[in-house]
């Protein structure tokens, strides 16, 4: 989620640099000092801190740029130091205690990371418990770095670092981002510090997007760095979301129209039935200050969908060329000389896009809220019975299970059956309904009700695992591949799923790939 807009002179709320300048010609240095930091230009503002800092070492207000500045390059023991010297000269400063406190729990937190290095990337990671995400994260996020190079025109020269936390606490110390963040507005991911920075899905009860998360980081980093940080979030998160997916396509998955998920078209056929968006200047400064799920995810409907528009009208050699114009230009401006109308009319003309489209709510889809897991232990299954709504169907669902438990599945099927009456478009039932059913064979009959699930909640990492195993039984090897691998996308930590292709892979004459899904589930199976 992206991005929080970062200025040189904010590390957190209203964080500045405080005392006063030595003079006039410090402060226009530091003046331009901070704009370099502001864009994230690091070469530069870390230049322009060592010459500040020559000629006025004692200056709280100059150590603390160069500690921001060392925060920025991921050399948190550096920053300390000069905090901790800037400290000495002013200890009563909140804000700098503030950053001094971000710092260090950074510092503790990465600290326990193991670092690895791809050609583009520095990625620091838990090996002993997320060691298994690292080739789907170098493959994601080097074919993300391709991908959005050739459609924006971006390869940064340096290495992007890329921070995986593994649980939610650590997650806070190094985002900022809470678990109110993660669960309330699906907070899973930042872009922020000159990084980027996500939960690992094993913290997660049913994992989430993690590696389109990652893509849509390293998006906000590209339109850090192609609009000198000053793209507004409607842009930002448009941006970030229509091309997350963009990677996928390397391996001929995914589509340019992803964003349009069963829950956003119907959020968005609502927004346009009500005439009721988010809007765009209500997502400023964050979409995580937005109230509800639905509302974060609306707004980023609105905001993908006008970059569709916008790319339809005007092509990416629309979207680059906006992005630079708000190197020097307010954001009407920017929009006026791109679009070649007013940003009033712009926004009219895209809400006119979207009523052509012809959007239609569709029955029973809703927003999948995230829930961080209590206990490393903590049962999904519990946890997926409280999501059905009806009583009626979760006590029928209760009793399936219980059932199934027993080895009563024709009983179970029954009772699912049952349940699914009272709540027809429950994921939930669905799959305990197509489970049960394999258990007897029947898998023709189970394949449609995983297909209603998918079009219905299509993050949902139990459906394709499921239809992997039937695709499996079936011996359709492409099939259960295409499945499996999309559940890996979800929840990489179900042994389940390496199981299947171990076999899968074998079958489809890539040995090299069932070496590595054994290697994996030898990895999950052994105790810690």
């Amino acid at each position: 989620m992206k991005l929080q807009r970062i200025v040189s002179i904010t590390i957190l709320a209203g964080l500045t640099l405080l005392s006063p300048p030595a003079g006039a010609q410090v402060k226009s240095a530091l003046d331009v000092a901070e704009a370099h930091l502001e864009a994230w230009r690091l070469t530069e503002a870390q230049a322009a801190g060592e010459r500040l800092l020559s000629e006025n070492s004692q200056s709280p207000k100059i150590l603390d740029f160069n500690a921001q500045v060392m925060f920025y390059l991921g050399r948190y023991e550096d920053s300390l130091r000069y905090l901790e010297q800037a400290l000495a000269r002013d200890s009563a400063n909140e804000r700098r205690q503030a950053l001094r406190l971000l710092t260090q729990r950074t510092l503790d937190t990465v600290k326990k990371l193991k670092r690895f290095e791809s050609a583009h990337f520095t990625v620091y990671l838990d090996d002993e418990r997320d060691g298994i995400l690292l080739p789907h994260i170098v493959d994601a996020l080097e074919k993300t770095y391709q991908a959005i190079g050739q459609e924006l025109g971006y390869f940064p020269s340096a290495k992007v670092r890329v921070e995986i936390a593994p649980d939610a606490a650590a997650f806070n110390a190094i985002s900022t981002l809470s678990l109110r963040d993660i669960e309330e507005t699906g907070a899973v991911g930042i872009c922020k510090f000159n990084k980027i920075m996500t939960i690992s899905p094993r913290a997660l009860v049913h994992g989430y997007r993690w590696l389109d998360s990652l893509s849509h980081e390293y998006l906000h980093y590209a339109i850090v760095a192609l609009s000198d940080n000053k793209a507004p979030i409607w842009l930002h998160e448009g941006l970030a979301r229509f091309y997350e997916t963009r990677w996928r396509r390397a391996n001929a998955q995914g589509s340019a129209h992803d964003y349009l998920t069963p829950a956003n078209e119907t959020l968005l056929a609502q927004a346009l039935e009500k005439n009721k968006f988010v809007g765009f200047k209500n997502m400023e400064p964050s979409l995580i200050h937005l109230e509800t799920p639905e509302e974060v995810q609306l707004a980023y409907a609105e905001a993908a969908s006008a970059i569709d528009f916008m790319i339809r009208s005007r092509g990416a050699a629309g979207i680059r060329q906006l992005l630079s114009e708000l190197r020097d230009k307010p954001v009407p401006q920017a929009v006026e000389k791109v679009a070649g109308t007013s940003f009033e009319n712009f926004e009219a003309q895209w809400k006119a896009f979207l009523k052509a489209k012809g959007l239609k709510e569709i029955e029973g889809t809703r927003v999948r809220r995230l829930r961080v897991k209590k206990s490393e232990s903590e049962d999904s299954e519990a946890v997926e019975l409280k999501e059905i709504q009806s009583v009626v169907a979760r006590n029928r669902t209760h009793l399936g299970d219980q059932l199934l438990g027993r080895g009563r599945t024709t009983a179970a099927v029954q009772e699912y059956r049952r349940a699914l009456n009272a709540s027809p478009h429950s994921t939930v039932i669905l799959n305990k309904l197509a489970r049960a059913l394999m258990a007897m064979r029947r898998y023709d009959e189970a394949l449609p009700y995983l297909e209603k699930a998918r079009s219905l909640d299509p993050d949902n990492p139990g459906t394709y695992v499921t239809l992997g195993q039937i695709y499996h039984t079936a011996k359709n090897a492409v099939a259960a591949r295409a499945a499996l691998e999309e559940a890996i996308h979800i929840n990489p930590f179900n042994p389940a799923i390496y199981r299947l292709l171990q076999d899968t892979y074998n079958a489809l004459g890539e040995p090299e790939l069932a070496k590595r899904a054994r290697a994996t589930l030898e990895k999950l199976l052994t105790p810690r």
